[in-house]
């Protein structure tokens, strides 16, 4: 049996239970990284093959390469089921090692910058910035946010859905389905927009024709080009999440647990390995006068 034939069967059998963004994902590594393996037989594809075509992959992180080393994994445990091959190669490799960029939040003084900038545009715009920096809920997660989802008398905000090119579906992970406060300085802006429109598909945020938008790239070039009016750094729309994390930590709001709930993370690793170590690792404004003893 060929790589090929395993590659295709893996593919069909996921379509069935993966998101489509993660087919479309993994339709992309079998097709264009993992060609050099189709026309091979997969019981004669050797833990050092793998090794050596991992090396000649000079052009992605690691990040991109664990991927990679998954979908074979995926491939190799359905030829092993089969039992045509007596073990997985995949089993040999060591694990490799990714360190994720620093992340670079916007300041205080961005923030407010940006805030004031949207305010000549839409106000869709404007109220997909503003829960971008005073809710930490990703790009998706606002597209898809419904009216039904905005409690005023609690102050609660339900995360349900997420949005992208290949539809609606639920979040990122189970505990991405989560509930965040409306601050006092979001409330009234949004509360104002909601009044002063007229909703007919039931969601927060709707295009011209009265539908929602298909992903948040819509709003990419106004976005691009505040930042450069501005003078600041280009960092991503993903980048007010970033922000919003730093600054609730910073600030003693909220824990490193608590953190991890409100951006819906399954445990607080990554807030710990992202945010806490950036927090501890910028000290221009650390009291250097406390007294300790």
């Amino acid at each position: 049996m060929t790589f090929e034939y395993y590659s295709k069967l893996w593919l069909d059998l996921g379509q069935k239970s993966w998101k489509p963004s993660t087919y479309d994902k993994n339709c992309g590594i079998v097709k264009t990284r993992l060609k050099d393996f189709a026309s091979l037989e997969i019981n004669e594809i050797k833990p050092s093959f793998i090794r050596l075509w991992l090396a000649s992959i000079d052009d992605v992180s690691n990040k991109s390469k664990k991927h990679y080393i998954s979908a074979l994994s995926g491939i190799f445990t359905l030829a092993l089921q089969d039992e045509v091959i007596n073990r997985n190669p995949i089993t040999f490799l060591k694990s490799l090692q990714h360190t994720s960029p620093r992340i670079e939040p916007f300041s205080n003084d961005e923030v407010t910058e940006i805030l004031a900038e949207s305010k000549k545009y839409s106000q869709n715009f404007q109220i997909f910035v503003r829960l971008g920096f005073f809710t930490g809920m990703r790009t998706g997660e606002i597209i898809a946010l419904k009216l039904k989802d905005i409690d005023f008398v609690s102050d609660i905000i339900s995360i349900n859905s997420t949005r992208s090119r290949f539809g609606e579906g639920t979040p990122k992970t189970a505990k991405s389905m989560r509930k965040v406060p409306i601050l006092k300085n979001l409330r009234q802006t949004l509360c104002e927009f909601i009044d002063s429109r007229k909703f007919f598909s039931g969601y927060l945020l709707e295009n011209q024709y009265n539908k929602p938008y298909r992903d948040s790239q819509i709003f990419q070039d106004i976005w691009s080009k505040i930042l450069a009016d501005l003078g600041i750094k280009y960092r991503r729309p993903y980048t007010m999440r970033h922000t919003y994390a730093t600054f609730m930590l910073t600030n003693n709001y909220v824990t490193p647990v608590k953190l991890a709930a409100l951006l819906g993370h399954s445990t607080p690793k990554m807030i710990y390995n992202v945010y806490v170590n950036y927090v501890n690792q910028n000290l221009q404004d650390f009291n250097r006068d406390l007294k300790l003893y």
